[in-house]
């Protein structure tokens, strides 16, 4: 009898190895199916001290059984971790600059340098997904190391519920931050930029509340009509057609739900903090309508009255006028970006104007009559809204006409100065005044356009209370 429980445990032990070491060999599941464990293009460790006979997709080029292989220490050195990964899973490190050792994944999604054989790019989502033609960062290490990204400390805080409010059960507090978004052993290649067609069965994430499962790669985890009926893909770059892979299709049934993806985090429950800006970050209400009362207006909350917009949203095919719904991504990226909050650097077909360098408001630039404010969130507004150039011809990133001539505009051109500082014109009331004459210094856009925000700046009698996101 005990000879036989011996056996029975050698077998059983032999079928392990055999599945980590071999798992072509053995039922792997969806692994097989994965974009780490395909055999054309999966993934493959080339590093010293590693058997370059290995095929790709086997589990030991990220898995060590034990702390060496032959005898010695493969590179990267130091491991194994406590998943016996080839390396430690996360440094901790708090704010970019990143180096390749502070995240297992860096090893492989590295520019020059990486272990994956042979070498691959991961581009940003504005050039994958929006056709942006400046193919850089081709990287996702590189593209963490931008002017704003999603900071991995806070990530892996988050779901591990080490900080701000937890409702993720898969996530121990060792976890990989970028285990988050993605599950990688089920993650797909969705897209093969810059050769290929784009799959939209296919999926690379994970919602965090359903790591276990891809989410996107079916219809019904859309944004059509998961998420809304009305939502408008924006143009491609250069193009008529529309995002994600320059095509006819307009309306997201091609697109995954972004938006019910991101809201697993960011929505107006959840508490996160931020160690680069070093606040919390704002609530997100993508889902509540009731106009005024209501959620974001870029969300599932209506317009009250009209919009000043640009195409494809001024003569959408979907034939409305207002009440459109944006996904997360016509805005973001995921992983970093050149402009600050992670804003897109290619936006509804087009480039934007200038790099958005910073939104935030300095001390008294929200206080009226408002001193010279920054308006360099208008660089993204204007790849969708109106600007006076749109309007009349006038300047470009200048929204006298949006604010004050629209048939929806907020507030009267008149008595300027209770608003604005400096410039000529609209002192008082009963002159003849105009977009096209007026002069008065600019409001920085983000002392009433963020998340959650309304016209509390305005002084007091000029206040709409309306939604202004």
């Amino acid at each position: 009898m005990r000879r036989n429980i011996i056996l029975i445990s050698i077998l059983l032990c032999g079928m392990v190895l055999c599945w980590i070491l071999y798992p072509d060999r053995a039922s792997s599941g969806p692994y097989l199916d994965s974009a780490h464990g395909n055999t054309s293009y999966g993934v493959k460790r080339s590093a010293t001290g590693f058997p370059a006979d290995y095929a790709k997709g086997n589990c030991a080029h990220c898995h060590e059984q034990h702390a060496s292989i032959g005898g010695a220490e493969p590179d990267p050195a130091g491991g194994p971790d406590k998943f016996l990964l080839m390396s430690p899973n996360f440094s901790g490190k708090t704010v970019i600059p990143y180096i390749q050792s502070d995240s297992v994944c860096f090893y492989c999604h590295y520019g020059s340098g990486t272990l994956q054989s042979p070498a691959f790019n991961n581009y940003s989502y504005s050039i994958t997904f929006g056709g942006n033609p400046d193919a850089t960062p081709n990287n996702i290490f590189n593209t963490f190391n931008s002017t704003s990204y999603h900071n991995l400390y806070d990530v892996y805080r988050f779901i591990a519920g080490l900080s701000g409010s937890k409702s993720f059960p898969n996530f121990p507090a060792d976890s990989n931050p970028c285990s988050g978004c993605h599950n990688v052993h089920i993650a797909k290649k969705s897209c093969g930029k810059p050769a290929g067609s784009y799959d939209p069965t296919k999926s690379a994430i994970s919602r965090p509340t359903g790591h276990d499962s891809l989410w996107g790669d079916d219809d019904i985890e859309r944004l059509k009509t998961n998420f809304t009926s009305y939502y408008q893909s924006p143009y491609w770059y250069g193009s008529w057609n529309y995002e994600p892979n320059n095509s006819p299709v307009y309306d997201g049934s091609n697109l995954p739900d972004y938006n019910t993806f991101c809201t697993d985090c960011h929505n107006n429950t959840n508490i996160i903090y931020s160690t680069a800006l070093g606040r919390y970050l704002r609530a997100i209400d993508w889902v509540t309508p009731g106009g005024e009362t209501g959620g974001d207006k870029h969300g599932k909350n209506d317009a009250t009255n009209g919009i000043d917009i640009d195409n494809p949203y001024a003569s959408s095919p979907l034939g409305i006028s207002v009440g459109f719904v944006l996904a997360c991504t016509d805005c973001h990226e995921p992983h970093g970006a050149p402009n600050v909050m992670l804003i897109r650097q290619v936006v509804n077909g087009g480039v934007l104007y200038r790099t958005i360098s910073s939104v935030t408001p300095t001390a008294g630039d929200c206080t009226p009559p408002f001193p010279a404010g920054s308006k360099e969130l208008g660089y993204l507004c204007n790849r969708c809204h109106m600007d006076d150039a749109d309007a009349f011809g006038g300047t470009a990133n200048k929204w006298c006409y949006i604010h004050h001539e629209s048939t929806d505009r907020p507030y009267p051109l008149n008595q300027c100065g209770f608003c604005h500082s400096g410039g000529d014109g609209g002192g008082g009331g009963g002159e003849s005044m105009s977009c096209e004459t007026v002069s008065r210094n600019p409001i920085n856009c983000n002392c009433c356009h963020f998340h959650g925000s309304d016209d509390n700046a305005a002084p007091d009698g000029r206040r709409t209370n309306r939604r202004t996101f």
